[in-house]
C-alpha cells in the first residue's frame, strides 16, 4: 500500500543519521514541558491526507496565507506550483507558519501532478464549471486540492487531469471568492468533514507521529546539530 507520509528513517542531522528515538532523547532536555505538550497537540492533529496545491500564483500575499491557514487547521504539506513567481515567505503573514511544514516546491504543474499521483492522491481542481460542490467531496482519503492562479484559475494540465472539479457555492452576485480566502474555506471544510467522520483530523500511525515528533524538536531549538554531537558523545 502507497503511504502518504513523506519522511523515513533515520534522519539526516548534519552529517549524523539518527533515528527518531536517538533524537528525541538528546534534545528533550532542551525543550521545555510546554513546548513538549505543545507539540504532542499538534501532532495528534497532523495529517497528510489532504494537501493544498497552489498552482501558478501571482500574488505571494496569497500563498503565504494559504500556507497559514494549512499550517492552523493541521494539514502538514502544502505544494507550490512557481510558474508565475518565485515563493517567498512573508512572515508578516505566514507568522512562522512555513517552518513547521513540509513545502514543496515545483518547476511545473506536471511534476507536481505526477508525484501525487505516484502516491495515491486524488486530485480535486478548484472550477466554476462542471464542478460539484465541497460538502460533496470526501476529505477522508488522499485528496490534492487544487487553487489556480488569480487570474486564470487552475491551469490547463491540472483541470484536464483532475479526478473531481470542486466549487464553493456562492449565494451574492459576486462570482468568486479571493484565493486565500477560497482555500481557508475549502480548507476548514475539509477538517470539519475529517472530524465529523474520524473525531480528529489527525492520521498520523504511531511511527509517522515519532518521525514527525523528531522533526519539531529538530526544529524547536538552536543549534540541534551540536547538541545530538554531545549527547552522543555521552553515551559512546
Amino acid at each position: 500500500m502507497t503511504t502518504v507520509f513523506p519522511h523515513k528513517e533515520p534522519i539526516k542531522v548534519g552529517d549524523l543519521l539518527l533515528s527518531s528515538e536517538e533524537i528525541i532523547s538528546g534534545l528533550c532536555n532542551w525543550i521545555t514541558e510546554e513546548r513538549k505538550q505543545r507539540i504532542e497537540s499538534v501532532i495528534n492533529n497532523r495529517t497528510y491526507t489532504v494537501v493544498t496545491v497552489l498552482d501558478g500564483l501571482y500574488d505571494i500575499g496569497n500563498v503565504n496565507a494559504v500556507i497559514r491557514t494549512s499550517e492552523s487547521l493541521g494539514f502538514q504539506c502544502v505544494h507550490i506550483v512557481e510558474t508565475c513567481a518565485k515563493y517567498k515567505t512573508a512572515n508578516r503573514i505566514t507568522q512562522g507558519a512555513e517552518k513547521w511544514l513540509d513545502i514543496l516546491r515545483w518547476k511545473s504543474a506536471e511534476e507536481c501532478l505526477n508525484w501525487l499521483r505516484e502516491r495515491g492522491y486524488r486530485i480535486c481542481a478548484t472550477a466554476f464549471e462542471n464542478a460539484k460542490p465541497i460538502d460533496q467531496v470526501n476529505f477522508l482519503i488522499p485528496t490534492a486540492i487544487v487553487l489556480g492562479n488569480e487570474h486564470s484559475g487552475v491551469s490547463s494540465i491540472m483541470t484536464t487531469h483532475a479526478d473531481e472539479r470542486v466549487i464553493i457555492p456562492m449565494y451574492g452576485f459576486t462570482k468568486s471568492f479571493n484565493i486565500s480566502v477560497a482555500g481557508g474555506i475549502i480548507l476548514y471544510h475539509a477538517v470539519m468533514h475529517r472530524i465529523s467522520h474520524l473525531g480528529k483530523n489527525g492520521d498520523l500511525t504511531p511511527d509517522e507521529r515519532k518521525i514527525l515528533k523528531a522533526l519539531f524538536y529538530l526544529k524547536s531549538v538552536g543549534s540541534p546539530e551540536k547538541i545530538l554531537h554531545r549527547e552522543i558523545t555521552k553515551t559512546h
